[in-house]
């Protein structure tokens, strides 16, 4: 069964170049078809070692025979087994959503599938080296798809995304180097056994090391202050794109920062993670809330949400570390959804501006409940999968009053963004026709609202299985459908629509208004980079 972990990464790469190939020999014949077949095998390779993996198992596999440390080793426990499995579910589902909605080029299947080979290698390599190999894949695929429609937006946004990304690229690989020069090692396990030396003998080598690769990689993860070229991108990205960015490539990065942060065993910066991951989640609302565009301001959520998984994170209790994982995953559901559904809207009437739609519910009723199942998740309403996990992580920061409280205002300016998305299915219709919608595009929506439900309504099945998973030893979690808190979401919901209607005052119109058209620039993203790195090597070295 250890063979199986190189398949994860030859499938997709196999099938990617046979849709390019199948292209050139016939253009009739649809490539995509390979496409499907590759991420479904995946997909039926990570069920048929789920018992394994849940009795406690892991897999390891060396690459040509050649074993560490000289070798590439692929490695896979719980927490790879997981974001691998929700990482191919939501490539499946995006993939299907696709066919549906555009006749995309077969360069398009192409790198999506590449995206989905430096997802699966991020996850699965125990090589430091590798792992900046394989994120470099997944970037080079991520320009690629953010500029597929060759808009000048899209082509800027894909830009920008490029140059912030090469130069965490750079800090990465001077971490590398750095750690390499002192332990001689790249094996994560390797690094693991040589940290306690190096942090006796060279800690600010060690410090300026771990702040590198952490910065490196957060600009994939998008938390505040990393997060410029997200809103951007997401945006201007075909929707299965952004739905796949959204829910797949953040996570693995942060996935990917969890695993660095554990290695080298940074604690003090792990704490700083609550605070940053607060005010991610608080700063990145008040965003999402200014926006008019449908996608921006769903790309704005998803660096709230991830400030929900960060500072989880960061308190490094059993229980904060499960919420994290828990929020990852749902967040991973109904954010693909959301975008899905806001494809949907787009495919259909045209428009991306949601203060020009209105009464869309009586003509597209399969996407107004999609968007309402997603809604109400984000906004951690029962019984939907987004209220369990949040619950939980406002439990497990019980002890960080301020940083609780920051994480309560996103809510209720979750909520208060998901009121004006909701709006355009409500009130008078305008008599234009719109699109029919392909069963293609409306399947993966169901299935999504289905796992959304399941979730919320049986919550050990989720933050159950990864507490075995990926927690040593074993804990009780809380309840989450006590009265308290069932009636603590129903007010964040009244007072996140009051919220809501005061943004439509001409006060309100006014101040979101600014905020709206604040704009940073990709010279000032580069500044906050840099600022970033010095404060980080700052408070490593002092804590």
């Amino acid at each position: 069964m250890n063979n199986i972990l190189i398949l994860l990464i030859v499938l997709p790469l196999l099938s990617s170049f046979l849709v390019l190939l199948v292209s050139f020999i016939s253009r009739s014949f649809p490539g995509k078809i390979f496409s499907l077949g590759g991420i479904a095998l995946s997909l039926g390779l990570l069920f048929l070692i789920a018992p394994a993996i849940f009795s406690g198992g892991t897999f390891s596999y060396s690459v040509g025979g050649w074993k560490g440390p000289l070798g590439i080793t692929l490695y896979m426990d719980g927490l790879a087994w997981l974001t691998s499995l929700i990482g191919t579910i939501i490539a499946l589902l995006a993939l299907i959503y696709s066919s549906g909605e555009k006749d995309y080029h077969p360069r398009f299947y192409f790198f999506f599938l590449l995206l989905l080979v430096g997802m699966q290698g991020v996850i699965l390599t125990d090589d430091i080296f590798n792992m900046f190999v394989f994120f470099e894949i997944l970037s080079i695929s991520t320009y690629a798809l953010v500029a597929y429609f060759q808009t000048g937006r899209a082509i800027r946004a894909s830009f920008d995304y490029l140059l912030l990304s090469s130069l965490g690229a750079a800090f990465f690989l001077l971490g590398i180097g750095l750690i390499y020069q002192a332990g001689g090692v790249l094996s994560l396990e390797g690094i693991r056994e040589v940290t306690i030396h190096l942090q006796k003998n060279s800690p600010s080598m060690f410090n300026l090391a771990v702040v590198c690769l952490v910065i490196g990689i957060g600009i994939k993860a998008a938390f505040i202050p990393l997060h410029t070229w997200l809103p951007n991108a997401h945006a201007y990205a075909p929707t299965p794109v952004s739905a796949l960015l959204s829910a797949v490539m953040i996570k693995v990065s942060f996935l990917a920062t969890w695993r660095i942060i554990d290695i080298f065993q940074a604690f003090s910066l792990q704490y700083l993670f609550i605070w940053l991951g607060a005010f991610t989640a608080f700063l990145a609302v008040i965003w999402a809330l200014a926006q008019t565009d449908i996608k921006k301001i769903l790309a704005y959520h998803s660096i709230s949400q991830m400030g929900f998984i960060v500072a989880s994170f960061g308190v490094a209790s059993s229980l904060s570390l499960t919420a994290s994982f828990f929020h990852i995953i749902n967040h991973s559901l109904f954010k693909s959804l959301l975008f899905l559904s806001a494809g949907l809207v787009i495919y259909t009437t045209g428009i991306r501006d949601v203060s020009k739609l209105s009464g869309l519910g009586r003509k597209m009723p399969l996407g107004f409940f999609a968007c309402l199942v997603g809604s109400l998740s984000i906004s951690g309403i029962p019984p939907f999968n987004g209220f369990a996990s949040k619950n939980l992580i406002s439990l497990s920061l019980k002890n960080y009053p301020v940083a609780a409280f920051l994480i309560l205002l996103a809510s209720v300016g979750t909520v208060a963004s998901f009121s004006k998305i909701m709006r355009i299915f409500v009130g008078s219709s305008a008599g234009d026709r719109i699109k029919k919608v392909p069963l293609s595009m409306t399947l993966p929506l169901l299935i999504l609202c289905a796992f959304c439900l399941a979730l919320g309504i049986f919550p050990s099945w989720g933050a159950g299985g990864i507490s075995r998973l990926i927690v040593p030893g074993s804990f009780s979690l809380p309840g989450v459908y006590t009265f308290w808190q069932v009636a603590a979401s129903i007010l964040i919901l009244a007072v996140g629509i009051v919220f809501y209607l005061l943004t439509l005052t001409s006060y309100g119109k006014r101040v979101f208004g600014y905020i709206r058209q604040m704009r940073l620039g990709l010279n000032n993203s580069l500044l906050l980079l840099i600022i970033s790195l010095i404060f980080f090597v700052i408070f490593i070295q002092l804590f």
